[in-house]
């Protein structure tokens, strides 16, 4: 633990010396919900029947999708852009050259980014509730563990990622292709039940569909973490298969690259 937290360290310290970016960065996320507000009060009539068992108000709805989006999108890229720059800059090579497990290193690596994230999604979620979205904020830290397994279904995406950049020097079209499926159907701008059948049934297989059900209905609704026991036990899935698949792949890759001499070659 004390590695990683020295890795996220010296992630918050290289992030704080560009003040002015994360004022920006900021200024940003609060100035997006202000038109976002206006859009989906002129779609609220539209859809309130469709997300009527996720959130009584589409924008609220639509602002839970957005925040969790942004978790799936860093923990999807985090560690296969990070993987591919420590190649090209030699950092990766130091960084291996330390007594720390390679496991502990990714750990720090992506660590930083998703707290990041976490930081600029209470900030929009903050905004959007001063603009009238109704939040519990009781249910806030509970529904935090259904938010650790949408990340942890969707991590095995990012080492895949990185593991293909170890092997190939490329993660290939994987990160995009994961995003835009998880937006088309993981329920985040639309519920579920509007897309074609067919199409429902590919988006069982979509991990962000259980995880934003589950987390809407927590904390839009003010439902126990009881009650969607089911998504949960679901998303528990996803991580266990999909995380073992990855490290397997992951290990491979790394021994392959060690045999080939290329593990610090861009």
């Amino acid at each position: 633990m004390r590695r990683v937290l020295a890795l996220v360290r010296v992630a918050w310290l290289t992030s704080t010396s560009y003040r002015v970016q994360i004022v920006v960065s900021f200024g940003g996320i609060l100035v997006s919900v202000v038109p976002l507000y206006f859009v989906a009060g002129a779609l609220q009539d539209l859809a309130a029947e469709s997300i009527s068992a996720e959130s009584s108000e589409y924008f609220a709805f639509v602002v839970v999708g957005l925040i969790v989006y942004q978790f799936v999108s860093t923990a999807v890229t985090t560690l296969p852009r990070h993987i591919g720059s420590g190649i090209t800059t030699g950092t990766l090579e130091a960084l291996l050259s330390t007594r720390s497990r390679l496991s502990v290193l990714m750990a720090g690596i992506a660590t930083f980014p998703l707290l990041w994230t976490g930081v600029r999604s209470l900030v929009m979620l903050a905004g959007a509730s001063l603009l009238g979205a109704t939040v519990v904020w009781s249910q806030v830290l509970p529904s935090l563990l259904v938010l650790a397994l949408i990340i942890l279904s969707f991590l095995p995406f990012g080492v895949l990622g990185a593991a293909s950049i170890l092997a190939f020097r490329t993660a290939g079209p994987l990160a995009q292709g994961v995003l835009f499926l998880s937006a088309a159907l993981g329920g985040v701008y639309y519920s579920t039940e509007v897309i074609p059948s067919w199409l429902q049934d590919v988006s069982t297989f979509i991990p962000l569909t259980y995880g934003l059900r589950a987390l809407r209905r927590m904390i839009l609704l003010g439902e126990p973490i009881t009650a969607v026991g089911a998504d949960l036990a679901i998303l528990a899935l996803f991580v266990v298969t999909l995380g073992l698949a990855s490290v397997l792949v992951f290990a491979a890759a790394f021994r392959y690259s060690r045999r080939a001499g290329t593990l610090t070659q861009y």
